[in-house]
């Protein structure tokens, strides 16, 4: 594409160009779409079809009850929501600034990183800037880089789930992650050490199939000819894990760090089976070809700094 051409695009494309596309994708309905932009259905038609002759394809397919998104039409929502949210946070960085506050930073973060390294690392970030708004969100490494790609992160604590991440983000090791197959205390099974095809028939808190830790646990299963739980309550929540497993017979396979405490304490049991290699090493995730900003750089410095302590 030509620099006339990049340039082109830039000064035709707006802001409620990219509120369209995504807004469609959301629902589907040309109609719920120009409510939701408070406009009138035929100016949102005609909206589309300004952007889709600019661009020269179809970006949504109509059908007799909703539209039908294409692969063209994917890729450009894909980028369109990525700006957006980049927009967002724009707007929430400079109404900060003009409260006399010193920005935001969200962190997304897997399990095993919540217990121990993050509360140090974001309580010395807090006492360097105190006026520093920081929201943390726990879930797996496959969901947190789909929101650090779109932007609603803006560094994440995990891992890598998939090759082609490593072309979207820069990753700096931290530890790695050993795993634990956990019962509340006073379990049936914690009178002997139960196999790993016994474990298998018992009632499981898992991960979602697309996460690393269920990956692990699968590869494990199938490495020993024993076949996958059937019973199966899938979250990414530790809380809720933890909830479930302390109040009936269910078993959870979970980080050992998360753990510590609750072990200590004698509310939990971890038994005595390994389930393959430790997870691997996590670390500190940020988009590829971004400079981070000054907050998430001090961040950064501050999680490294901790570690290696």
């Amino acid at each position: 594409m030509s620099n006339d051409s990049r340039i082109h695009i830039k000064s035709w494309l707006r802001i409620k160009h990219l509120v369209l596309l995504v807004t469609l994708d959301e629902s589907r309905n040309l109609h719920a779409t120009a409510r939701h932009m408070n406009m009138s259905q035929p100016a949102a038609s005609k909206m589309l079809k300004d952007v889709e002759n600019f661009f020269g394809m179809t970006l949504f397919s109509r059908q007799p009850r909703s539209m039908e998104i294409t692969e063209s039409g994917r890729l450009l929502v894909r980028y369109a929501r990525s700006i957006l949210n980049d927009t967002d946070r724009l707007i929430d960085d400079l109404v900060s600034l003009r409260e006399g506050g010193h920005g935001k930073l969200a962190i997304g973060a897997v399990p095993g990183a919540a217990p121990v390294l993050l509360p140090r690392a974001i309580t010395a970030i807090k006492n360097r800037r105190p006026q520093l708004a920081v929201s943390l969100f726990e879930n797996s490494s496959d969901r947190l880089l789909v929101d650090l790609e779109y932007k609603q992160l803006d560094v994440v604590i995990g891992r890598f789930t998939d090759h082609a991440q490593h072309h979207l983000f820069d990753f700096l090791p931290l530890q790695a992650e050993p795993v634990s197959i956990v019962v509340r205390a006073n379990h049936p099974l914690c009178g002997r050490p139960p196999s790993l095809g016994e474990v298998v028939h018992w009632p499981w808190i898992l991960h979602p199939m697309s996460s690393p830790m269920r990956g692990l646990f699968e590869v494990a299963l199938a490495e020993a000819g024993v076949p996958s739980p059937r019973n199966v309550v899938e979250t990414t929540s530790t809380q809720t894990t933890l909830q479930m497993v302390s109040s009936s017979d269910m078993i959870a396979l979970l980080p050992t760090s998360v753990l510590t405490t609750a072990i200590s304490a004698g509310t939990f049991t971890a038994l005595p089976l390994v389930i393959g290699e430790p997870l691997g090493y996590y670390g500190v995730l940020t988009r590829k070809g971004e400079e981070p900003s000054d907050v998430v750089q001090a961040f950064i410095d501050v999680l490294l700094m901790r570690h290696d302590a």
